[in-house]
């Protein structure tokens, strides 16, 4: 087809234009997310220049194999739906020169240049990827990775803790609203699970994994260190849980919102807030821990 390229190009751009545009509160807020917005969108302008060589083609295709790899990494990793829509945008590119470039001519040098400089850009982008999913020295205070929100969440975390002056008192704040504002989703059996601050904002419900990052989302938002634990029951590793270690007043400490929120229901005794010292990271008495982020 004469027009192949233009008509994929065309496509992918609108799609991951209007991806963007219904992302871009979160975008604002996350770096990590426009780095991997950033690998769904540049792929597409490969499209813009023909590719004749066989090694040309070798190099983008392996480029692309990275980036789906690292979006899936990622996806599942730090539990993000996002990931998946990047796949979209990738399989048009990789449509394209599986498809339609055969000619094994050599390419002409600004073509070289042009695919050079944007395979570069890439792999910085990939590098950061690398860095944001696995090295990053500090998550408690980061908005991203199983942890995401908008403008309209920090616009409440304000308004919840407008009344308060120290972090120990913006922190039972926000401990109190989610605890008498929500309830437990017993039909909520996800396959997947993933924060949607939006969805759990708006429905007053969800599970361990939902309240804890939302605690966290409040937390980070008014830049109080707070970290989200997943661990399994010592007696049953069937049994998952997600719950909080927050800092402040010189020390962290333990909080489990879920299990007060279901309690505040029944009028039973509430965890509270269980000093840790001075480690976030300490073992549990209840719970395996698998994981802090």
């Amino acid at each position: 087809m004469k027009y192949a390229r233009w008509i994929l190009f065309g496509v992918s751009f609108v799609y991951n234009l209007i991806l963007g545009i219904y992302l871009r509160d979160f975008l604002v807020f996350s770096l990590m997310l426009q780095v991997f917005y950033l690998l769904s969108f540049l792929p597409t302008f490969f499209l813009l220049v023909e590719i004749k060589s066989k090694a040309m083609r070798t190099v983008i295709f392996v480029l692309l194999a990275l980036i789906f790899c690292i979006n899936f990494i990622y996806a599942v990793y730090c539990r993000r739906v996002f990931p998946f829509f990047t796949i979209i945008s990738l399989t048009i590119v990789i449509i394209y020169f599986s498809a339609f470039v055969n000619d094994a001519r050599k390419d002409a040098l600004l073509t070289k240049i042009y695919v050079l400089i944007l395979s570069a850009l890439i792999i910085a982008l990939l590098f950061s990827a690398y860095i944001f999913v696995y090295k990053q020295d500090d998550v408690s205070l980061t908005n991203g990775q199983a942890t995401l929100w908008d403008t309209q969440t920090v616009e409440l975390a304000d308004e919840i803790c407008d009344d308060c002056d120290t972090d120990e008192e913006k922190v039972k704040a926000i401990y109190s609203w989610i605890i008498h504002n929500f309830e437990y989703d017993y039909e909520c059996e996800p396959i997947v699970q993933y924060f949607n601050v939006r969805k759990t904002l708006s429905t007053h419900k969800g599970i361990c994994y939902d309240f804890a990052h939302l605690f966290a989302a409040f937390c980070r938002s008014q830049d109080i260190p707070c970290y989200v634990v997943d661990g399994t029951k010592y007696d049953n590793a069937n049994y998952h849980h997600t719950w909080n270690r927050i800092y402040f007043d010189g020390a962290w400490w333990n909080t489990d919102v879920t299990f007060d929120t279901i309690q505040t229901r029944k009028r039973g005794q509430l965890y509270g807030l269980r000093s840790l010292g001075n480690n976030a990271f300490v073992e549990d008495a209840e719970y395996i821990i698998t994981r802090i982020y």
